[in-house]
C-alpha cells in the first residue's frame, strides 16, 4: 500500500504507472480530526500513496489539550501539512512516530520535526533506510514503551515496521489496510517475516485495528485470519501452476495466479508473486531455474 522511497528506478515507475492508470476508490475520506477513542484521534491526509488509497492517517495520542505523539505525518503537501499545523496549535506534538520507511508514511515528518522542534523516533532499520534524508533521533524497538503505547517489531512489508498498542487498539501501519490489500515488495519486504508478523498481532490480545489507510478495522481478529488466509491462498495457487509447468515465467504465472486482479495491475502482482516465490524457494519448494523463469522444486 505504500511507496517506497528506497527502491530502483524501475520500481518508482511502475507505481507511478498504477497511480496514473488505476486511480483511487477509498470513497469520502473524512477531511476532520475525529476522535476514535479517548486520547486516540486521526487525520486522514492526501499521500502519494498506491491505488485504492490516496491518503495516509496520521494518528495523534495523548491528552485531547496537552502533548502528542505523532504517528506517521506522511503527507509532502504543504497544504496537508499545514492542517495538520492547524489541529497540532492545542495540542502540540512532543513526539513523532514512525511506522516505517515508505514515502506516504514519512514525507511530512522531517518538515514536522523542524517547525515544532520535536524529536523523530523509529526503529532501527527504518532509520538506516532513511539516512540522509530524515534525521531521527530516537531508536526503538519492540516491546519498549513511548507513554502509553507498545511498540511491537513487525517486519515483512517493511524490515522495520512496527506497530503501536495502546488500550485495545493497535496501530497497524501497512501491517493491514481498510481497503485494499498490502503490497509485499521482494526488493525490501519479505513474505515469509510478513506471515510471521500477522500471526504475531494474532496471537496478541484481542483489538480493533487501526490501519495506514482506510477505516478503523473493528475486529482485528478476524482481518488479520482474512489476510493470512489471502496470502495461503495465492501460495496454494502458486503452487499448483508451478506443478504443471517446468518452466514458466513470472507474468505466465501471474496471469494464472492473479487471474482475479484487474490487469493494470498485474504489475503490482507480479512483484508480490516475486516475494511468495522467493518464500518458497527457501522452503524448498520452487526453483528460479533461469531469471524470472520458475519450476516446482
Amino acid at each position: 500500500m505504500a511507496t517506497p522511497s528506497s527502491t530502483s528506478d524501475t520500481i518508482e515507475a511502475l507505481y507511478e504507472q498504477v497511480r496514473n492508470s488505476v486511480g483511487t476508490s477509498e470513497g469520502p475520506v473524512p477531511t476532520q480530526v475525529r476522535e476514535i477513542a479517548p486520547g486516540i484521534r486521526v487525520l486522514a491526509l492526501r499521500t502519494p500513496t498506491l491505488p485504492p488509497a490516496a491518503h495516509t492517517n496520521t494518528y495523534l495520542v495523548g491528552p485531547t489539550n496537552g502533548p502528542q505523539l505523532v504517528i506517521d505525518p506522511g503527507s509532502p503537501y504543504p497544504d496537508q501539512q499545514a492542517e495538520l499545523d492547524r489541529v497540532l496549535e492545542a495540542s502540540p506534538p512532543e513526539l513523532i512516530v514512525l511506522t516505517h520507511h515508505h514515502g506516504d508514511h514519512v514525507g511530512g515528518a522531517q518538515a514536522l520535526a523542524d517547525r515544532w522542534q520535536v524529536p523523530i523516533a523509529a526503529h532501527a532499520r527504518t532509520i538506516a533506510r532513511l539516512a540522509g534524508r530524515v534525521t531521527i533521533d530516537r531508536e526503538l524497538a519492540g516491546g519498549e514503551r513511548i507513554g502509553p503505547l507498545e511498540a511491537i517489531y513487525t517486519p515483512g512489508h517493511a524490515d522495520g515496521h512496527l506497530c503501536f498498542a495502546t488500550g485495545g487498539y493497535t496501530i497497524a501501519g501497512d501491517m493491514v489496510a481498510g481497503i485494499g490489500t498490502i503490497l509485499i515488495d521482494p526488493s525490501e519486504g519479505d513474505m515469509a517475516l510478513y506471515l510471521e508478523s500477522l500471526r504475531a498481532l494474532l496471537a496478541r490480545p484481542p483489538s480493533a485495528l487501526l490501519p495506514a489507510h482506510g477505516p478503523v478495522i473493528a475486529d482485528g481478529a478476524a482481518k488479520l485470519r482474512e489476510y493470512i488466509a489471502h496470502r495461503t491462498m495465492r501460495e496454494d495457487r502458486i503452487v499448483a501452476a508451478l506443478a504443471g509447468r517446468v518452466d514458466a515465467s513470472q507474468r505466465e504465472l501471474v496471469s494464472l495466479v492473479y487471474a482475479d486482479t484487474p490487469t493494470p495491475l498485474w504489475g503490482l502482482a507480479e512483484r508480490s508473486l516475486r516475494a511468495h516465490l522467493d518464500k518458497l524457494a527457501r522452503e524448498n519448494r520452487a526453483r528460479e531455474v533461469s531469471p524470472q523463469r520458475w519450476s516446482a522444486r
